[in-house]
């Protein structure tokens, strides 16, 4: 069995129950409209807000050597909002590697009407390099195939307040990929699997979102629930015809012990002719920490993740975390006995008073130890 040592600096981002609308006296600041949002006095009103915070970034990976490079945030409120309307972060990040990789991502978190209406987008150029073990919950690890891949990606989304807690909108995502380096006599280099040429995808399609955390960024409590269905076609500009529904369910607990407890539900299914690297996957910083990124992928998924989050000394804080998932090709091929399971500890660095953190994660499955470090907690 084969351990890796895995160093990242990224950044981040049904069946659901439904917050409790709280009542509020005559004599509160805050008021409701018919909708849910928030109606104030002048005394309720906060001054306008804005800090620029910039964090260098350095990581080592195998793959990459070497990386360095720089985020930027930018947190601000506009004059006029609410003491308890969520700020907007504005966050470019670049880094370079020692083997001339880029990554580079420009990402944007709007909220307007006073938490009513969301825009959130993000759009990247990415040099990096990959692994691919084929498709299927079971690809043997001895499979692995180095590959490069360069791409540009981009998604915007758009939420509007329809009923309390619950938004409707739409998102769209672009990618265009091209694989400049595969491994020679490797499944990639056969041609047969949908991608291994690269990729143009363009899909749309609506989002119904219901969303209580009572902070964006380390909510201690609420639900965070999301499903989308986007549609890719070449009528859009894609080269393959295929859907894919995502449901995301996530809820946030406070009083059990000192600290939080943070529970996530994921579940995608992809139907027609998708791309490999469309599919639904397992691995990475956000999704089954203790699994290489991409590690198991196939049409279908189903991941459940736990954290337990709690705090150390001021700005310090630690976690402890588990997950299970499989993937498979239909929804009747999912079994009990073949979930993949992982799992470990972490640390936390507050780095705002808006509750962004900075995390170390040691994790551990059966193909060994990964050590993450990333913007933002996974889920």
């Amino acid at each position: 069995m084969k351990t890796k040592l895995l160093l990242l600096a990224l950044f981040a981002l049904p069946l659901a129950s439904f917050a409790q609308i709280t009542t509020e006296t005559p004599a509160d600041s805050l008021a409701r409209d018919s909708v849910g949002q928030s109606t104030a006095t002048q005394d309720s009103v906060a001054p306008a807000y804005r800090k620029l915070n910039v964090y260098p970034v350095a990581y080592y990976t195998p793959e990459t050597q070497f990386g360095f490079g720089v985020k930027l945030v930018h947190v601000r409120k506009s004059k006029g909002q609410f003491p308890d309307d969520r700020p907007d972060l504005y966050s470019p990040t670049l880094v370079y590697t020692t083997r001339k990789q880029i990554l580079t991502a420009l990402s944007a978190d709007v909220w307007r009407q006073h938490n009513g209406q969301h825009l959130y987008g993000q759009a990247e150029y990415n040099n990096y390099p990959y692994f691919f073990y084929g498709i299927g919950n079971n690809s043997p690890e001895e499979a692995e195939e180095p590959y490069t891949s360069r791409t540009i990606n981009f998604f915007g989304q758009f939420d509007q307040k329809i009923f309390a807690k619950v938004f409707l909108g739409a998102r769209y995502e672009f990618k265009h990929e091209t694989l400049p380096e595969i491994q020679e006599g490797g499944q990639l280099a056969q041609k047969n699997i949908i991608g291994s040429e690269g990729v143009v995808s363009s899909g749309i399609g609506p989002v119904l979102m219901i969303d209580s955390r009572d902070n964006n960024y380390t909510p201690k409590r609420g639900h965070y629930h999301q499903f989308s269905a986007l549609f890719f076609g070449k009528y859009l500009g894609g080269e393959n015809n295929f859907t894919r529904y995502r449901l995301d369910l996530r809820k946030y607990m406070s009083g059990i012990g000192p600290g939080v407890l943070a529970m996530q539900g994921l579940f995608t299914f992809t139907v027609g002719d998708a791309p490999f690297q469309h599919l639904a996957t397992l691995g990475g910083v956000n999704v089954m920490r203790g699994f290489l990124e991409g590690r198991f992928r196939d049409e279908d998924a189903i991941v459940g993740q736990v954290d337990y989050r709690f705090p150390i000394k001021g700005r310090i804080g630690g976690a402890l975390f588990g997950g299970a998932g499989q993937v498979s090709k239909r929804i009747p091929d999912f079994a009990v006995d073949q979930f993949h399971l992982a799992g470990g500890a972490g640390l936390r660095y507050r780095l705002n008073d808006e509750g962004m953190v900075v995390r170390g994660d040691v994790a551990f499955s059966k193909e060994g130890m990964y050590i993450y470090f990333s913007f933002a907690e996974a889920f």
